[in-house]
């Protein structure tokens, strides 16, 4: 069985990771524990993939060895590679085994940058490696990291980055058993799905439609699924009135952008699709995340794309929030 587990930074996700490995009501065919925290039937490895480059670095990771002391953890410190690293002659037996990967974010940058990484084919080295490791464990907890919802500009070096792992989130998502969202320490079951956010768009139904969530997450790949056929318009070119006639709009946060750069508000947007565009779709990135930017039209920019989906959403017919590639419907 196999669980992905994303949050943000001092989300709490990496106690939850553990807990979800080791604790009583973890997975159903885990082993169970003994007093020392060693197990009975199988082996616990956490397999760590952040280098010590620093003192920071350093005491991050003394921070995670004293959370899984006791435990019954044993470490491998696998940085590249994993499916090379399966295949030798010296690696432990995995069959049987409850295995932590801690995290997706650090892998990725150490194969698209160490010397021997996997560079441009960063994304199938991971997703395969990580794949062969759930093929020969019994258990696989993965975290990995969201770094998806912020208004800061990345530089092209970064956005490869951010899109890389966001293709290895996605992948990884549909492959695992279980997808765990942590905020403020409380898990939100991302997968499977139940109830009303599996439901499906009705014929007929009208009111704006939403689809939200971090950059790269696979919501432009959701919406076409949920609303086949229809035509999209590109919020990051389109004319600005164009918003008072099309049919779906994706990169909406880029055009609340463009629409403050013409000198208005967000309060003017909000009422005028409210009044005019009531059937929109449109998907637009969270990008309220992150530090408070130190300039001031970014500070304005980030703020209005918050109040305008709040407005927006409030009227909304629907609402679907997509975290590495699965649609849950939030209203």
């Amino acid at each position: 069985m196999m669980e992905l587990v994303t949050g943000g930074s001092g989300s709490g996700k990496s106690a939850y990771a553990e807990e979800a490995l080791c604790g009583p009501a973890s997975f159903p065919d885990r082993g169970q524990g003994n007093e020392t925290g060693t197990q009975q039937d199988g082996q616990r490895y956490y397999i760590a993939t952040m280098p010590s480059w620093d003192k920071e670095t350093e005491k991050k990771i003394a921070k995670h060895r004293a959370m899984r002391a006791g435990k019954g953890f044993c470490t491998l410190e696998w940085y590249t590679d994993f499916e090379e690293r399966l295949e030798r002659a010296d690696c432990p037996g995995m069959e049987g085994a409850d295995i932590l990967v801690e995290c997706l974010s650090n892998l990725t940058a150490n194969e698209m940058y160490m010397e021997g990484g996997a560079g441009k084919n960063t994304a199938d080295a991971v997703i395969r490696g990580i794949l062969c490791l759930r093929d020969r464990c019994r258990n696989l907890v993965v975290v990995t990291n969201d770094v998806f919802s912020e208004s800061a500009e990345d530089s092209p070096e970064m956005r490869i980055y951010k899109e890389t792992l966001g293709r290895i989130n996605c992948a990884l998502a549909e492959a695992a058993d279980r997808v765990t969202e942590v905020v403020c320490g409380i898990p939100c079951t991302v997968k499977p799905e139940t109830g009303r956010e599996t439901e499906e768009e009705k014929e007929g139904d009208g009111g704006m439609r939403i689809i939200t969530g971090g950059a790269f997450q696979g919501k432009r790949a959701f919406a076409e699924k949920l609303y086949p056929g229809v035509e999209w318009t590109d919020g990051g070119r389109c004319a600005l009135d164009e918003i008072r006639t099309c049919r779906a709009v994706y990169g909406f946060h880029e055009f609340v952008k463009r629409w403050l750069e013409q000198g208005k508000s967000w309060e003017e947007l909000a009422s005028l699709m409210l009044e005019e565009n009531r059937d929109l779709i449109l998907i637009c990135d969270e990008i309220g995340c992150g530090l408070v930017p130190v300039d001031a039209f970014e500070r304005e920019y980030r703020e209005s794309t918050g109040r305008v989906m709040n407005a927006l959403a409030e009227q909304a017919e629907r609402v679907d929030r997509v975290v590495c590639g699965i649609g849950r419907r939030i209203k």
